[in-house]
């Protein structure tokens, strides 16, 4: 036959309201709520901790890695062994209890086994009674074999900065606590917070029934000597404290070497900072903690900071993003920036600023050159806006200037103010055709007021050496042959037209020693109008 024993608490009381609920418990005598409301029974002369568990229990978080954590250990074995990982949130003054185990009939190295998962760096606390000799450790203490099978054993057991290993002491610091707030156990540690309900004292003295990880808890206090230094605080007075986690220090070899270690002086006050890149070595930065400047209460993330006031001491927020700001690798500026105007002629990689372009340069709009400027020249024949070169002016007027007198009556002609010539064309070599005709767009906007005909040998004949040029009358005439001869040129303010004569050949000219009349065959030649306005 087995027995079975349940709990059940008011809340399970379905047919109350929440208010009901609150308001019957408010009812009763407040050392007897949690017995009637929750089942705990009275025992003896009544709890340790006379505390709801709702005090105290918080969810399970993430330890920041610069709170210092310490194991604490009960040593058992029909009894259970017990032990806990407790952390100190320093700022807020909050122990936590962050991990807590217990088991019966288990050696030293089973239990190291299972303690070491929670980080071989951690160090433990341990009672008066660990430095006995017994579970068969062969007159070794009992502190000493969990030593030696990897725990990080503390050097003495856990008493006070005095000396003194009180009980009661231990038990009103841990109340004391809990009741303004200062104690938090993770509320996943239902082993623990089953001790913690049954508690109690008898006859005044503390029950030593199922009190083990009560015990671990309270061996925390007796050790804020190696947690803290001398179990109170940091302040102002005591400079900068460096607090560095122990994971990890025994090194990747696993050896237990690779302790931070500083160098062998230093200046007071001066700040530590990192010798190396392997994270194990200190060394005197020579910067004092007095030269350091002290910052604003508040201020715009990535907005550059600047002294506030002349001490060099004190910095505010510029209120300049870091964005606004141009960087040296192909800045994108904004607005009307500003530099240094450069000496004109400057050929380099600096900075041109309007001023230099000014004077260096020449505007656009109606230059105004200076010494040898060059440009490229245009193809003969063109005729519009584009620069014409002393290359350009000289092809074009060569045809008129091979005669002194065709060059003295063209400037004679020119000099008349009624019929100066603006504009000139020359059209591209024409290929002669019997009967053939051409219409040739001058450009001039106007009907040429000279306009001349030119025959270009393409192949010798008649004395004529290919590239000879010979000038044309712009007319056609009979000769007593089939279809007459020459050409006749018109034109109007688009176009120069030509009309080539019937004959075979059709030009009769003369031949280069103008000995002869001759008949020029028509694939031996070009035909090239100019013309002028």
């Amino acid at each position: 036959m087995s027995r079975h024993v349940t709990f059940m608490t008011i809340d399970d009381a379905g047919h109350y309201s929440p208010e009901q609920r609150a308001e019957i418990i408010a009812a009763y005598p407040e050392h007897e709520r949690e017995a009637r409301a929750k089942g705990i029974p009275v025992l003896g002369s009544g709890r340790i901790f006379p505390v709801p568990d709702e005090m105290i229990a918080c969810e399970p978080f993430k330890l920041p890695r610069w709170w210092p954590r310490i194991g604490a250990l009960d040593f058992g074995w029909d009894h259970p062994s017990a032990a806990v990982e407790l952390a100190w949130d320093t700022e807020a003054d909050v122990v936590y209890v962050t991990k807590a185990v217990r088991a019966s009939q288990q050696t030293p190295a089973m239990q190291a086994l299972a303690l070491k998962a929670w980080g071989e760096w951690l160090p433990f606390a341990w009672p008066r009674d660990g430095r006995r000799e017994t579970l068969e450790g062969a007159g070794v203490a009992l502190a000493k074999q969990y030593e030696a099978h990897g725990l990080n054993m503390l050097a003495g057991h856990a008493r006070f900065p005095d000396g003194s290993v009180s009980v009661e002491a231990g038990l009103m610091e841990m109340l004391d606590r809990m009741q303004s707030g200062r104690f938090k156990v993770f509320s996943t540690l239902h082993a623990w917070f089953e001790e913690f309900r049954l508690f109690h004292r008898k006859n005044g003295q503390v029950v030593k029934l199922r009190d083990d990880l009560m015990a671990a808890t309270r061996y925390r206090k007796l050790t804020l000597a190696y947690v803290s230094g001398a179990g109170t605080l940091p302040t102002s007075a005591d400079g900068i404290w460096l607090i560095f986690t122990r994971a990890g220090d025994k090194g990747a070899d696993g050896t237990g070497v690779g302790d931070f270690s500083g160098p062998a002086s230093s200046v007071t006050d001066n700040i530590v900072t990192f010798a190396g890149t392997t994270g194990k070595a200190g060394k005197d930065s020579g910067v004092a903690v007095g030269s350091l400047v002290a910052g604003p209460a508040s201020a715009t993330t990535d907005n550059i900071a600047t002294f506030n006031g002349a001490t060099g001491k004190v910095v505010k927020d510029s209120g300049v993003p870091v964005s606004s700001l141009a960087p040296k690798a192909s800045p994108a500026l904004t607005g009307t920036p500003t530099a240094p105007t450069q000496a004109a002629g400057d050929n380099s990689t600096k900075l041109a600023t309007t001023a230099y372009v000014d004077t260096t340069f020449t505007p656009k709009a109606s230059p105004t050159f200076t010494g040898t400027p060059a440009a490229p020249t245009a193809a003969g024949g063109t005729n519009s806006t584009q620069l014409a070169t002393t290359a350009f002016v000289a092809s074009a007027i060569s045809p008129l200037a091979t005669s002194a007198s065709v060059a003295s009556g063209l400037a004679a002609k020119v000099d008349v103010a009624t019929a100066k010539l603006q504009g000139f064309y020359e059209s591209a070599q024409q290929t002669i055709t019997s009967s053939g005709s051409l219409t040739l767009a001058h450009g001039l906007g106007v009907a040429p007021k000279l306009v001349g005909a030119f025959l270009v040998c393409v192949g010798a004949e008649n004395g004529y050496a290919v590239g000879d040029t010979i000038g044309v009358n712009p007319q056609s005439y009979y000769d007593g042959s089939a279809g007459g001869r020459g050409s006749t040129l018109f034109c109007d303010a688009s176009n120069v037209s030509v009309r080539f004569a019937a004959n075979t050949n059709v030009y009769l000219m003369l031949n280069k020693g103008g000995t002869a009349t001759v008949n020029f065959t028509n694939a031996n030649w070009r035909l090239v109008i100019r013309a002028w306005a």
